[in-house]
């Protein structure tokens, strides 16, 4: 049984169930949809789409956090359409991205609302004109959620192993590609995600996390329809500007499940003062997984203390590992038991992101030589399962080299993630990505661990906004940093302490003195659409002081 299968399937059980509340701005519930509701609403979705897109064309979904995205999503693989999420951005570096997937994919649709349509084209540049101008059917879903029922609509035919979207890689080390996802591979993620989780259909999930994110679209949205649960949805920018609320929605529909990257909890202690956490009741949270980047262990412990007296429970926290390549889900910890932590030989402290996902095979590889490594040694993460893409959207090479991996000893195909890791008694550890590894003097530097200590070492700096990267020098390999800062208003005495006090903290910490340091406004860093740093584009604006006001 496939997503679409499912969701008759549940309908069929329990029709006036709630499936997705969208929580606003007082927590209030905007909107609702029952199994019912979601089911009609797909069905005329998809007889709409029939009737203007042959099976395989290519949409391109530009919608925020509302109930038109699922029922649009749903509808388009229904269809037998390629449903393809993208980011919704009206700057133009924004609107360019937009266009890029569009070219990549050779999208013939987009599905939008009126207001992000208007929006799209309020100011006039030359991204926004070549959007304009790009020949494209622009589907609105005020059209679309008013369209009548079509209880008749006819399932498009498609092979299970045929793509029912494209997930396009934020790109944190890489120009974003559109990873091929099958029903197939949905499916075994979804499958593994829940077994491994214990959700039922009795369980109410809440996510926070943008829709077009591998993330955000499988475990937040589709979780709670694979399982027959419930499923509360916060905008991104609404937690982002009130995080109490997502905690708030936990503890109001006593959610089981949440998750998202590290950033969002230090987000949530930064933003919420203790006596209001102390007054939510978190008993409910069985799981909390934490993912996107390598995990911070003092993120965890700090956000298992300050909530413990909401009846939050520390064993709860639950390590993740994955990527838009294998669906999302590689490994995770298992709920309910504590987390591993392990002291590497530099003294520096990693946490397990549990064994791997059921029938899921990892290897680690030594990325020169191909060998595979013995347990506790440090190499790249490779991947085998059902979850696994069948590759990049129209990339033969980019696909060979990442999706049809063999080791020295002929064993595979794999998938090559770029990670770094070891397995230890059967659990994954991540230590780094192999293209932002910094090399000086032979010795690694991962420029996460560099990037802690610099938003730790002064008041002034904007947390999870530095960059750490190695830059060529007469002298060879050299760190430079770049940072933002809170305020943009900073006297050149100001900025000369605040650089003293990143260099000092950075060379206690590593014994590294940084090359160069450079500071700059808030929102400058370049960053994915998930929220990742982009340290090698931040290298070439920055490197060659390039820096685009």
């Amino acid at each position: 049984m496939d997503i679409l299968d499912v969701l008759k399937t549940n309908t069929g059980l329990h029709p006036d169930k709630l499936a997705y509340g969208y929580i606003g701005k007082e927590g209030e519930l905007a909107e609702q949809l029952s199994y019912s509701e979601l089911h009609q609403h797909v069905l005329a979705a998809s007889h709409l789409l029939s009737a203007k897109f042959p099976v395989n064309s290519r949409v391109i979904l530009l919608l925020p956090a509302e109930s038109a995205f699922i029922c649009s999503f749903l509808g388009a693989l229904h269809a037998g359409i390629i449903a393809v999420p993208t980011p919704i951005s009206y700057s133009e570096p924004g609107i360019n991205r937009i266009l890029s997937i569009m070219r990549d994919s050779s999208a013939s649709g987009i599905i939008t609302n009126t207001k992000t349509y208007k929006m799209l084209f309020q100011r006039k540049n030359t991204a926004s004109s070549a959007l304009q101008e790009y020949d494209a059917e622009w589907i609105f879903t005020d059209d679309l959620m008013a369209a009548p029922g079509a209880p008749g609509a006819i399932r498009r035919h498609k092979e299970s192993v045929e793509t029912a979207y494209l997930q396009y890689t934020s790109g944190s080390t890489s120009q974003p590609k559109g990873v091929m996802i099958s029903h197939i591979n949905l499916t075994a993620n979804l499958r593994a995600i829940n077994n491994c989780f214990g959700r039922t259909a009795d369980d109410a999930s809440v996510t926070w996390l943008p829709h077009y994110h591998d993330m955000g679209l499988v475990d937040g949205l589709l979780s709670p329809l694979f399982t027959g649960g419930t499923g509360y949805v916060i905008s991104p920018l609404l937690f982002i500007t009130k995080p109490a609320l997502l905690l708030q929605t936990i503890s109001t529909y006593r959610a089981g499940f949440c998750g998202g990257p590290g950033f969002g909890l230090d987000h949530c202690l930064a933003r919420i003062p203790a006596e209001q956490l102390e007054a939510l009741d978190l008993s409910s949270l069985r799981v909390l997984y934490v993912g996107a980047e390598p995990i911070r262990i003092s993120t965890l412990e700090r956000f298992a203390a300050a909530t413990k007296a909401a009846g939050f429970k520390k064993n709860s926290l639950v390590p993740s590992y994955g990527l838009a390549e294998a669906t999302l889900a590689v490994s995770l910890h298992l709920n309910g038991i504590p987390m591993t932590y392990l002291k590497l030989s530099d003294a520096k402290e990693v946490v397990a992101c549990g064994p791997p996902v059921e029938f899921t095979e990892v290897s680690i590889v030594n990325p020169a030589s191909n060998a595979s490594l013995r347990d506790g040694e440090e190499g790249e993460i490779w991947v085998k399962n059902n979850a696994v893409a069948a590759g990049y959207w129209e990339k033969p090479d980019a696909t060979k080299a990442t999706f049809r991996a063999y080791t020295s000893d002929g064993q595979g195909p794999y998938l090559r993630t770029g990670d770094l890791g070891f397995m230890d008694n059967g659990l994954l550890f991540i230590t780094g990505r192999t293209k932002e590894l910094i090399i000086i003097r032979g010795v690694n530097y991962y420029p996460q661990d560099i990037e802690e200590v610099v938003g730790e070492s002064h008041p002034d700096v904007q947390p999870n906004a530095a960059a750490a990267f190695s830059v060529e020098t007469e002298q060879g390999e050299a760190l430079m940093i770049v940072s933002e800062l809170r305020r943009v208003a900073q006297t050149p005495d100001d900025e000369k302490s605040i650089k003293n006090k990143m260099a000092q903290s950075v060379g206690l910490a590593f014994g590294l003195i940084p090359h160069e340091i450079l500071l700059i406004p808030p929102g400058k860093l370049p960053k994915t659409s998930s929220g990742k740093i982009q340290r090698l584009k931040a290298r070439e604006l920055f490197s060659k002081k390039s820096i685009v006001d």
